[in-house]
């Protein structure tokens, strides 16, 4: 079964991977180790996993604008997720993004704001893919 699901596009591109979902506010801010996409905060839900090449939703980020930096020495690493869905909009992934793009070249689409079903059908694992501009995200099983 594929759904498909309309957000708002915060950091245009696109991406195709498999889901990592957490249901907690997140940070890159120690909360991902950049040099290998570990995720290291002790109070996440996903701790232990990775983020590298990973459609990575949660609902909000949290802590300060310092997650944009480690956002963008996880970029400069290579173990950036493929994209950034959120809730409510992270303005540290979206500043992140844009800094990585400007810097290293490596843009990484940033969207939110789609519809609660969304977040009741997602599960890790799934194949994601976010279409640019539009942001069309399609969930297939």
């Amino acid at each position: 079964m594929t759904q498909s699901f309309k957000g708002r596009s915060l950091i245009a591109g696109d991406a195709a991977g498999v889901a990592l979902l957490s249901r907690k506010a997140f940070t890159f801010a120690h909360g991902v180790d950049p040099s290998t996409g570990k995720v290291t905060d002790v109070h996440s839900d996903i701790r232990g996993e990775n983020v590298k090449g990973k459609i990575l939703f949660y609902p909000f980020g949290k802590g300060s604008t310092t997650a944009s930096a480690w956002f963008l020495e996880t970029a400069r690493q290579g173990n950036l997720p493929a994209a950034v869905i959120t809730e409510a909009t992270d303005l540290s992934a979206v500043i992140g993004s844009t800094l990585a793009r400007i810097v290293y070249g490596k843009g990484i689409p940033v969207a939110s704001s789609f519809p609660k079903e969304l977040y009741s059908s997602i599960a890790n694992g799934k194949r994601v893919s976010l279409k640019g501009a539009a942001a069309e995200l399609v969930v297939s099983d």
